[in-house]
């Protein structure tokens, strides 16, 4: 038992180590290239993205997640799952090939036939290691995993960035991606000594997919519709805008990407240990809810505020059209930690079926406000996605609050201080900096000024997130 905590602890600080360094070399990566590129080159690579995300689901099929789940999965099961794989990557990449000129007729973008072509090889590379790594997975070997990624990570780096300065232009993203995903299939050949036997069981497969179609549904699912804004503004739009939004996506999504993981791997198995009993289940909530909102409010109130010296000075004034996007972008991304919470609720009281139900009316609210935006303009498209996150949060909570009576108002209530303290922390600092003519001087005193600002008022509003985390710190540094 002990050796498992000690593996279960070891693999969620590697795992941290991966998720974090994987996110600082892609930020760090995808500035670079922004100032070397346009943003058409971007919008190129984000038309295609749907068709490469749903065809690495489908070649995947919910295989990794069976044999996760499948405690006496064995060599055949490996073995049988791998041919498959790599079977039907070759066959989703005959199709990607082959419809690559109705993609292009699509976008009226004739280079993407080329581009559908070439990424699309990524979908065969990628299917030589999944097994490799479910197999980590399973080991709870999230070192290797994360040495794996962080080194691939830096490979496909620098052919980037070298394409990039050699004036490859779009061909620098592709190029990139290819080399990352090599190195991450062949590093993953080298550092883990399974290989697959010349063995293909139709029962193991007929197992594995049983329960793999359903993941597989859900996934398919999920890609489709976090995708159909790249579908739609690529369509309608010039590639140029398609890439200011991409840009403001990532963006905005970091700050929620690292608070949800933070979040979720605290609180879902406690949520799992508690949920016999309805009131811890709430204090556990609530604690979940008030932490995320500790963390997320100051940089999500900071990066709205700072928004315009941060797009000028990272990716210069071509991105300037970026600005509005993630200003408005930024407010919508404040439900999804919470949303997690909930759906961390929902599938620790086992009710995966409910998650699926939520997903597929909050995706058709999405269909709908789309439908009803695209036609007025880019900034009217980030609204409707703003009021697409306000809704879906309500549908999130409702089944919170019908179970343990923590509705959606009542998070929002429990969220109001950190707020106000973000917003008065961050709009007074922006108001003290603002004479300064000097960009980088005016967005790294901002930022500091902001950051001690809500510090001095986490203290003075006693907020419990801040004596806790303080006392933890204290702690670390007494025991060192």
């Amino acid at each position: 038992m002990n050796s498992l905590k000690s593996k279960a602890a070891n693999g969620v600080i590697w795992s941290g180590i991966d998720k974090s360094s994987t996110m600082l070399i892609q930020f760090v990566f995808g500035i670079i290239l922004a100032r070397l590129l346009l943003p058409e080159d971007f919008g190129l690579v984000g038309m295609i993205t749907i068709f490469i995300t749903i065809s690495q689901a489908i070649v995947e099929s919910g295989f990794s997640r069976a044999l996760i789940q499948k405690k006496d999965a064995n060599q055949i099961d490996y073995s049988t799952t791998f041919f498959f794989n790599f079977l039907i990557s070759i066959v989703v990449y005959a199709i990607l090939y082959f419809t690559a000129p109705f993609i292009a007729n699509f976008y009226n973008e004739p280079i993407l036939i080329d581009l559908v072509k070439v990424v699309g090889l990524n979908v065969i590379i990628s299917s030589a290691a999944i097994v490799h790594r479910t197999i980590l997975i399973k080991q709870i070997n999230f070192k290797t995993q994360a040495i794996v990624n962080i080194t691939a990570g830096l490979t496909g780096v620098a052919v980037g960035i070298s394409c990039a300065l050699s004036g490859l232009g779009v061909w620098s993203l592709v190029l990139q991606y290819l080399s990352r995903n090599f190195m991450t299939s062949l590093l993953f050949w080298v550092m883990n000594s399974w290989k697959p036997s010349f063995v293909f069981s139709i029962q193991a497969l007929k197992q594995l997919f049983d329960f793999g179609s359903k993941i597989l549904a859900t996934t398919l699912l999920y890609a489709a519709f976090q995708n159909i804004y790249l579908v739609v503004i690529g369509k309608i739009y010039k590639s140029e805008e398609l890439g200011y939004y991409t840009r403001a996506t990532l963006f905005k999504q970091i700050p929620a990407t690292l608070v949800t993981t933070i979040i979720q791997n605290v609180s879902f198995p406690i949520l799992v240990d508690v949920i016999d009993d309805n009131e811890q289940v709430k204090k556990v909530m609530r604690r979940s809810v008030k932490l995320t909102a500790f963390l997320l409010f100051p940089m999500i109130i900071s990066l709205i505020v700072f928004a315009h010296p941060l797009v000028l000075i990272l990716l210069t004034e071509k991105w300037l059209p970026t600005v509005i996007l993630l200003q408005i972008l930024t407010i919508g991304v404040i439900f999804f930690p919470i949303n997690a919470i909930n759906t961390n609720l929902l599938n620790a009281r086992g009710r995966s079926d409910l998650f699926l139900k939520l997903e597929i009316i909050n995706n058709t609210i999405t269909i709908l406000t789309l439908a009803a935006t695209y036609q007025f303009g880019m900034t009217i498209i980030a609204i409707g996605y703003v009021c697409v996150s306000c809704i879906g949060f309500f549908t999130y909570a409702y089944y919170t609050g019908k179970y343990i009576g923590y509705s959606g108002i009542k998070q929002i209530i429990d969220m109001l201080p950190y707020i106000f303290a973000s917003v008065l922390s961050v709009v007074i600092s922006y108001f003290v900096w603002s004479y300064i003519d000097n960009r980088g001087v005016f967005l790294g005193g901002g930022v500091v000024t902001s950051v001690i600002g809500y510090i001095i008022c986490s203290y003075l509003f006693k907020f419990k997130e801040y004596e806790d985390i303080k006392n933890s710190i204290q702690s670390k540094l007494r025991k060192s």
